[in-house]
């Protein structure tokens, strides 16, 4: 009786370990889902950075020397570069 009883308790948790594992590797397979997406938005940034290169030197270069010469100036003209950039990959986006 006793060892019936202990049988049905260890097989009551051989249950419950098998459903934790499922549900353990259904939520790996939904976050390996998720960082595919996030890998794949990556992706694509990164060939928007490659496609605007040279442009991205030359903002950046102009951004150095008015750095080093003007750089409050340059703090107050930021926001309007930002609205310039979302502008351009709007633009660009709809090619």
């Amino acid at each position: 009786m006793f060892a019936e009883a202990r049988l049905k308790e260890l097989d009551e948790a051989k249950r419950l370990v098998v459903l934790q594992a499922d549900v353990h590797r259904g939520l790996l397979q939904l976050e390996s889902a998720v960082l595919r997406e996030q890998l794949a938005r990556l992706r694509s940034v990164g060939g928007t950075v490659t496609a605007n290169r040279p442009l991205l030197i030359a903002g950046a270069a102009v951004a150095g020397l008015l750095a080093a010469r003007h750089w409050r100036a340059l703090a107050r003209w930021v926001p309007s570069v930002l609205v310039a950039w979302r502008w351009w990959r709007r633009l660009r986006s709809r090619r």
